[in-house]
């Protein structure tokens, strides 16, 4: 039995599983950052593509986008554990939020990446 094969097998899809982990990761957070940028964005584009068209149409749209507290989860600005402060805007806060979330996350990866390639895998 070659123990050192072993433990270099083990530690080898350890790393692995944890990589795949945290490429996962990165996707969801940066779903979470679109979210955020269509509530920022969104009643805009929504304004200008209904000014084109018909208000039937607008209107079948409009109800299919927009999120109320009927949907599955409370909005951004249903949270809880979200304080509205005057003259913060909580879409910068909750952006730089996912931002280093996602910058920890990609250092992660690299991190996992440097010691795949260090033991060769």
């Amino acid at each position: 039995m070659d123990r050192g094969r072993i433990a270099r097998e083990v530690r080898v899809r350890q790393a692995k599983e944890t990589l795949e982990f945290e490429r996962e990761h990165e996707k969801t957070i940066e779903e979470q950052i679109e979210l955020v940028i269509v509530e920022i964005e969104g009643p805009r584009i929504d304004a200008a593509a209904f000014e084109r068209m018909s208000a039937e149409d607008a209107a079948l749209v409009r109800e299919e986008l927009t999120v109320s507290s009927d949907d599955d989860g409370p909005s951004f600005f249903e949270r809880d554990d979200v304080i509205m402060i005057d003259d913060v805007d909580p879409h910068s806060e909750e952006l730089a939020r996912l931002n280093d979330e996602l910058e920890d996350c990609r250092r992660r990866q690299r991190a996992f990446e440097a010691y795949l390639a260090a033991l060769g895998a």
